[in-house]
């Protein structure tokens, strides 16, 4: 299931690169995921899902800017990325 759902969001990234042409996006990635780790089979370590959305990034050679904080405008982003999955206690 997380593999199909890496896949979904790359194919997603690659759509959005070929319809933006040569203009850079401008991604946000909002780390809202409180640390929870998880056994990511893709990258084979424990992970937060931030950490493994942007190493996603990384691997694809797209800048991002990350911050815990969601900023009040988000108008100057194409895509703003956030990991809401897990069950977070408390």
């Amino acid at each position: 299931m997380h593999r199909n759902c890496l896949l979904v969001g790359v194919a997603l990234l690659v759509a959005l690169l070929f319809a933006s042409g040569a203009q850079a996006l401008e991604i946000f990635v909002w780390q809202h995921d409180n640390g929870l780790l998880v056994n990511d089979p893709v990258f084979g370590a424990s992970l937060t899902a931030t950490q493994a959305l942007t190493q996603t990034l990384d691997s694809l050679d797209l800048a991002y800017d990350l911050n815990t904080a969601l900023p009040n405008d988000l108008s100057g982003y194409d895509i703003v990325m956030t990991c809401l999955s897990f069950y977070c206690p408390g």
